[in-house]
């Protein structure tokens, strides 16, 4: 009887370590097999771990092709050994997870000189195409010689910033940036050869927190202000040197959509009339900045202003205000305050003695 149980446990055992020897083997070979799926899918992801996606490397230098670099801020785009890797190149940056490049800025630097920038110069080649992921494009301060901004610029549907200011473009702005709905920040601004008779396209970008087309020519982009009213998140609206039209129906504008998240506005160099204020008014709770200075803007400074609570910068500046300086701006949390250059007459509040926030204050 002994003999038969130890004949079974040894029988077991062997069992028991075969079982684990067998196990061990099949631990083995499926870590094999899990590091051989691994580095598959790392050789067959597009651009993961080869640190550049081609097509894009080749539509960067297609780019830069089309461009004279006096100052050879493109020097390390190349196709070098050492330089092909895209994601490393001056104003590239990619994903880390896809190695897709997601931005671009090649914004000028500005040079010893006063107003001198090391500006590229040519245009800009529809090869950027290629990158369809790019979320952030600043081209700024470039020199792109009267060219029209390309209407493929509206196809980039994941954009998110994009930066053209003082870069020498003309012509109309392309309806097609409408199309860029996840858009936060747009700045066409200081481009003096660029307008656009209507601003209807931008009431589909209802993302868009910064909007800047100072010193663009918008004489014929009547009811500007409708659109203005149809983008809720807008926080920084700059108008300055627009041209922009009078408002003419203050009294039938419908304030149901207004944007009341508005929090710097500069409609200045403008001529606009007094017939800005019910519609500037309508925004007045949320305003921090405003610049209305050289317009045509006439009569008494009304009190409204001193309801703007939370108004921390108001520059009224070359405008044709008469009366007397009205004692409601002094409850307001004023920091900057320009009346200067109007037809104010009359003394000056005692009240003002007691705005202690005020820091900068033109009466001349």
């Amino acid at each position: 009887m002994l003999g038969l149980l130890l004949r079974i446990q040894k029988k077991s055992s062997s069992l028991f370590g075969s079982a684990v020897s067998y196990m061990l083997k099949m631990a083995q070979g499926s870590f094999q097999h899990f590091i051989s799926f691994t580095l598959l899918l790392l050789c067959s992801k597009p651009g993961l771990g080869s640190g550049c996606v081609e097509k894009e490397r080749q539509a960067l230098l297609d780019f830069k092709q089309g461009l004279v670099d006096d100052f050879g801020i493109l020097s390390s785009w190349g196709n070098e050994e050492d330089r092909r890797d895209c994601c490393k190149w001056r104003g590239v940056q990619c994903s880390n997870r896809t190695s897709h490049v997601i931005m671009l800025d090649l914004h000028a630097l500005p040079t010893d000189t006063v107003h001198k920038y090391q500006s590229l110069r040519g245009r800009i080649s529809s090869s950027l195409l290629e990158l369809q992921h790019l979320n952030h494009l600043d081209l700024s301060l470039n020199d792109f010689q009267g060219s029209y901004v390309p209407e493929f610029i509206g196809l980039f549907s994941k954009l998110r910033y994009l930066n053209l200011s003082e870069a020498r473009l003309a012509g109309m702005i392309p309806s097609h940036l409408g199309n860029l709905s996840n858009l936060h920040f747009l700045d066409l601004s200081r481009n003096y050869g660029m307008s656009s008779e209507t601003l209807e396209w931008l009431s589909r970008l209802s993302s868009l927190r910064h909007l800047d087309l100072s010193g663009l020519n918008l004489d014929k982009a009547i009811y500007w202000e409708h659109v203005i009213n149809r983008l809720p998140s807008l926080t920084d609206l700059l108008l300055h040197d627009s041209a922009l039209p009078q408002i003419i129906t203050p009294s039938a504008l419908s304030y149901t959509n207004s944007s009341k998240s508005l929090v710097v506005l500069d409609l200045s160099w403008n001529f606009l009339s007094s017939s800005v204020y019910p519609w500037l008014f309508n925004l007045s709770s949320s305003l921090v900045h405003l610049d209305l200075s050289i317009n045509q803007i006439q009569g008494l400074i009304p009190d409204t202003f001193g309801e703007m609570v939370s108004l921390e910068y108001l520059d009224l500046f070359f405008n044709q205000l008469e009366g007397e300086i009205p004692q409601s701006l002094t409850s307001t949390s004023l920091v900057h305050l320009d009346l200067s250059v109007n037809h104010l007459h009359g003394s000056i509040p005692d009240t003002f003695g007691h705005m202690t926030s005020l820091s900068y204050l033109d009466l001349s």
